[in-house]
Formats: C-alpha cells, sequence, structure tokens
C-alpha cells in the first residue's frame, strides 16, 4: 500500500475519497476475480488500522460497502508502536536506494526548502507527520532521523555553512511555491477562476492540494505554461516541471484497470461530466519514455507473471540488467509498475 502512489491518495481533498481510493489496494492484496485467494487465507488480517479516526471510519464504512466480512469491518487508530513500524518499514524501502536518488536527481533540495525532505526528495504531502528540521543548521527538514542519517554524508558540507546575508534594501520579497500560489492568489485571479471553472474545481470543497488541478489540466490538454501560470504561480519551479512530467506520462500510458494509477486516475479527473478527455498527443521524448517504460513492464511480467506485484527482489533483479546505469532507470521503473494490472490471479 505504501507503495502504490501514496503522494496521490494523501493529497486527494476528501477523506471518503482517500478510502474509497485506498479500499480497492487492499482487498487485491487478497482477492481475486472468484473471491478469496486461497494462498492468500493465512495472511488474512484480523484487523486495520490507521493514523486518523476520521479515516479510520470511512475505511470502515468503505469495506462494508464491499461486502467484506463484518470481523474485517472493524478499522482501529494506530497505537505508537505500530507508527515506530510504519516508518521502520518506510525507511528499509528508501534508504538503500539513498546513492542511487543522488545520481537520479540532478538537482539537490535547496537550502531553506521546507516542502520537501532534503534526504529522499519526497514531498511534505507523501508524510502523515510535518518534516523535522535539522537543529544544528535550521535550514534543512528530513521526514525522520534515519533520513536525516543517510543524507548527512551530503549535508554535511552544508550544514555548517553560514546563510547567505543580505542588506535590508536588498531582501526580495518571498516567493509563494505552487502549493502557496494555488491556495492564497489564484482563487483571487479572475484567469484563474475561469480555469479552475473549466476543470470542475470552482468549488471549494474540491480543490484540495496542487495534484488534482494537475491530473485534470493534463487531461484535458491544457497542460501549457500559458494554463500552468495562472494556477500555480510564474515561480512554480522545477519539483512542479518533474511532477507534469511523471503524470502525463502516467496519462499517456493508459493505465488499465486493477493497476494503480487507473484508480487515480478515475478518481481524480473523470468523476466530473463537465469533463473530457483531450490528452495532447506525445511528443518524441515522450514517446521514447514510454517505450522504455513498456519494455520494463515485459520484463517485470516476464519474471512475476501478468497480474502479480513485483517484490523488491525483483525490483533489484531486474535492473541489474543495466548494469552501471540501472540508477537512471528507477523512475521509469516507479511509473512502468504504477502503470500495470496488479491484481493477482492465484
Amino acid at each position: 500500500m505504501k507503495q502504490a502512489s501514496p503522494c496521490q491518495i494523501l493529497s486527494m481533498p476528501t477523506t471518503q475519497g482517500k478510502a474509497e481510493a485506498t479500499v480497492p489496494h487492499l482487498l487485491d492484496a487478497f482477492l481475486i476475480p472468484e473471491g478469496f485467494n486461497p494462498k492468500a487465507t493465512a495472511l488474512l488480517p484480523g484487523s486495520w488500522s490507521t493514523l486518523e479516526p476520521e479515516m479510520a471510519q470511512a475505511i470502515e464504512d468503505e469495506l462494508k460497502k464491499h461486502g467484506v466480512t463484518p470481523a474485517l469491518c472493524k478499522v482501529s487508530v494506530c497505537t505508537p508502536k505500530e507508527r515506530e513500524i510504519l516508518e521502520k518499514r518506510r525507511e528499509d524501502f528508501f534508504l538503500p536506494l539513498t546513492p542511487a536518488l543522488e545520481m537520479v536527481f540532478r538537482e539537490p533540495v535547496k537550502l531553506g526548502d521546507s516542502t520537501r525532505c532534503h534526504g529522499c526528495r519526497m514531498g511534505q504531502a507523501s508524510f502523515f507527520e510535518a518534516l523535522k528540521r535539522c537543529a544544528q543548521c535550521g535550514r534543512a527538514w528530513y521526514h525522520s532521523r534515519g533520513c536525516q542519517r543517510a543524507y548527512w554524508i551530503v549535508h554535511k558540507e552544508t550544514c555548517g555553512a553560514p546563510a547567505a546575508t543580505a542588506s535590508p534594501a536588498a531582501v526580495p520579497p518571498p516567493k509563494l511555491d505552487a502549493h502557496d500560489y494555488y491556495t492564497t492568489k489564484a482563487p483571487n485571479d479572475p484567469e484563474a477562476r475561469d480555469l479552475m471553472k473549466s476543470l470542475c474545481l470552482e468549488d471549494d470543497s474540491k480543490r484540495g492540494g496542487i495534484g488534482l488541478p494537475l491530473y485534470r489540466l493534463i487531461i484535458t490538454g491544457q497542460d501549457t505554461p500559458e494554463k500552468i501560470r495562472p494556477l500555480f504561480g510564474p515561480n512554480y519551479g522545477t519539483s512542479l516541471e518533474e511532477q507534469h512530467e511523471e503524470v502525463r506520462l502516467q496519462c499517456l500510458l493508459e493505465p488499465p484497470p486493477g493497476s494503480p494509477a487507473h484508480v487515480m486516475i478515475t478518481k481524480m479527473n473523470m468523476n466530473d461530466s463537465c469533463l473530457v478527455r483531450v490528452l495532447r498527443p506525445a511528443t518524441d521524448d515522450e514517446e521514447g519514455k514510454i517505450a522504455e517504460v513498456r519494455g520494463l513492464q515485459a520484463l517485470i511480467q516476464g519474471r512475476v507473471g501478468v497480474g502479480n506485484r513485483p517484490s523488491v527482489a525483483d525490483m533489484q533483479a531486474i535492473l541489474k540488467i543495466y548494469g552501471e546505469d540501472w540508477p537512471g532507470m528507477l523512475l521509469s521503473y516507479s511509473l512502468a509498475v504504477r502503470t500495470m494490472d496488479q491484481r493477482r490471479f492465484g
């Protein structure tokens, strides 16, 4: 579940929407089209738990809608010990990839940027808890002590360096990031409001974070700089550009039912009848990336079969094929997995 697009689920505007997107993944772990997977029976949970009481109730209600046995519909709130286990599992997955992430991402998170973990580069929306500031320099943020320790080999070079100073007259006004601009400036701009209306986002309760409008811009073919700037500001930056590139590729790959990406596209873009899918054609560069992802999907299916989820060991074995170039394939591999049918057929 943690590997199935957590950023996208967490950025959904309502608790009900999050529950509707989460429950299919939970059921997919234990069900096949004809019923319970016999091989998974021993793994059926005695109970479910989540971090928020509201989310617990919403998931419980959603499980009942799917006809789950009443005894398995009880959802509790995580204990402090369970939170520790959750964080440990996250660290076990991401920390071994830290050296590779350094090679994949060309630019580190800038000192003073509090919107992303400076270690694993994931945004605040990916974590349930607020990012924690480096106590020594106060200019770097991390989602956990483990991630901070792993990144220390890089951060120590700048941690003790004095912050750049400027005379009061030379200090420019603070630049709003994409999220702050969308939530504070865009609602008061006539051009942005008209664009929100075309995306069925004029209702404040539907607006949510930046994930929803970005998806809808892409799916309706309006994801051009001229349309992006009114919603996210002139300084929306490289982080949004990278997210835009990834989400657009995800849509171009046309994820099949049973894939995490298909769930998210359905929930975030096509629930409103006013939306018409007119995705812009792929560029030559995008066609090349799509071919790369399709090649990885063929390797994954050849190893684990159609409809099965690859394990971390499968990922390592497949990426080893690329030799020293394997770190550059991490993002394509992640995209390949998210856009594959992951329903288990026995």
